[in-house]
């Protein structure tokens, strides 16, 4: 009888050694402060790793950007997704080749897919914003999901841009009066206001990622419209707080094109929102989405606040 117990023991304690592993997930972008003096977001690569026998989770670039946190430090976990154009994609010899096969490559729809890191370390709570490969998002999702379980929440708004287009292909103007308002916008270094939940107002946040961290402040105004009506203005690295009415609008982000969806805003809540920016022909475009508030913010917090002013 004494062999069998042992072997129900060793069953019991020993299985869960026995097939726990380390996964490696690679080309993994961390998105973090410029420096400590530089708001700005900066992206660095490295890799994520899932030690079920340490019960850690680790990143490691070759910039020096490495956390380790134990597993039963991880206090919430959220990932989330939003769809812009491949800025990136054309390459020097595409666009010497075809000027116009290289707009084509410039314009392919690709995904972020955000992962949302909360922890507690000692007596604080820290977070870190990761930007997946879309080969690995469901391998990741599926792996957080087994070992955090009510932590992990998937954003899945459906409020994503389409384009606001006549029969021309042009903008239209019938759902985008407010084309031709112009605005001043400057950059303010100094403060940064963050948004309040009013009981008669539904509150906007909308932030507006740039390409890349020099680009902060740089290039076309990217203009929010809620039913006809400019509320918000934004550069690249940049983002904007509007209160409005509860009710049923038509949100359009506007530059050298116009995107966006309708929705219904209530009052007492805040909804947050991403402008993303890809190069069109001649100024930035745009394409905006609803996306969770822990990504936004964390946006919010590497962005400087839009103070800008109506002209007209």
């Amino acid at each position: 009888m004494k062999k069998p117990a042992h072997l129900a023991i060793f069953l019991f304690i020993g299985l869960p050694f026995l097939f726990s592993e380390t996964i490696k997930f690679e080309d993994i972008k961390i998105r973090r402060h410029k420096s400590e003096e530089k708001r700005e977001l900066v992206d660095k690569i490295g890799v994520l790793s899932f030690d079920d026998d340490a019960r850690k989770l680790t990143f490691r670039s070759a910039a020096g950007d490495n956390f380790a946190v134990q597993y039963s430090d991880i206090t919430k976990v959220v990932f989330d997704s939003d769809a812009h154009m491949n800025a990136g994609a054309t390459s020097v010899a595409v666009t010497a080749l075809s000027p116009l096969a290289g707009a084509l490559v410039a314009h392919i729809r690709v995904h972020d897919r955000w992962l949302c890191l909360e922890y507690s370390q000692g007596d604080h709570s820290e977070k870190v914003l990761l930007v997946l490969p879309g080969a690995i998002y469901d391998k990741a999702t599926a792996k957080t999901q087994s070992l955090f379980g009510e932590r992990v929440t998937i954003a899945n708004y459906f409020e994503k841009g389409k384009p606001i287009i006549d029969k021309d292909g042009d903008i239209d103007k019938s759902r985008v009066p407010d084309l031709k308002s112009k605005h001043s916008m400057k950059l303010d270094r100094t403060t940064h206001p963050l948004p309040e939940a009013k009981p008669d107002k539904a509150t906007i946040v909308v932030v507006c990622p740039p390409l890349a961290a020099r680009n902060t402040g740089w290039g076309n105004q990217f203009k929010l419209h809620a039913n006809g009506k400019v509320i918000a203005v934004n550069k690249m690295g940049t983002y904007s707080i509007a209160y409005v009415d509860p009710g049923k609008y038509s949100l359009i982000s506007q530059s050298e094109n116009a995107n966006g969806f309708d929705m219904d805003l209530e009052a007492s809540k805040t909804y947050y929102f991403i402008q993303e920016t890809f190069q069109g022909i001649v100024k930035g475009q745009t394409m905006l989405s609803r996306n969770s508030p822990e990504v936004v913010m964390y946006l919010v917090d590497g962005a400087y606040f839009s103070d800008w002013k109506r002209l007209n």
